[in-house]
């Protein structure tokens, strides 16, 4: 059998979490029937350095060490490499209630969520919503605009944080 390349982003700061993630999401994703070439083949890793880089950078400092046939990542049954990645985005719960909203709601989940990570001192300078807002909420009877709830909040824009892993190597296939 072969190998193949591969470089995964996980979220999460513990890198033992993050791995376990990422491994779980590719044999959710690939199967469990092995030979996928992806993380999902993978029983562990090595953490090839502890300082935090940006994602596109860590990217590029994976593909030399894959291109160089690192030792530490080289072997398609070994370890994966693992680089600690730092990014702009985060993902908050933000929970609501009548009396933080104005009358009537608030206009959207948006702005629900700025105002109230605004009110709380949440926010970081910069930081807004990304796309992709969830959570439950219920609306106000006669307006219809949300009032109270919990909400599943992305954020970006703010400053460079240890967000997750990138995970990288060689996998059977």
């Amino acid at each position: 059998m072969g190998a193949y390349d591969f470089s995964t982003y996980q979220e999460g700061t513990g890198v033992e979490n993050a791995f376990r993630a990422a491994v779980e999401d590719a044999q959710y994703e690939h199967g469990h029937g092995g030979y996928t070439g992806t993380i999902a083949e993978k029983d562990e890793f090595t953490v090839i350095t502890q300082t935090p880089m940006p994602l596109n950078e860590a990217e590029e400092y994976a593909a030399k060490l894959i291109s160089a046939d690192d030792p530490r990542i080289s072997d398609k049954w070994g370890p994966a490499g693992a680089i600690p990645v730092l990014t702009d985005r985060r993902r908050v719960e933000v929970t609501f209630t009548a009396d933080d909203a104005p009358a009537g709601g608030f206009e959207s989940l948006e702005k629900a969520a700025i105002a109230v990570l605004t009110a709380r001192g949440e926010l970081k300078d910069g930081e807004r919503p990304a796309y992709g807002i969830q959570g439950m909420y219920e609306r106000h009877p006669h307006t219809g605009r949300p009032y109270t709830g919990t909400l599943q909040v992305p954020l970006q824009g703010g400053p460079l944080e240890h967000t997750g892993w990138l995970f990288f190597g060689y996998a059977s296939s």
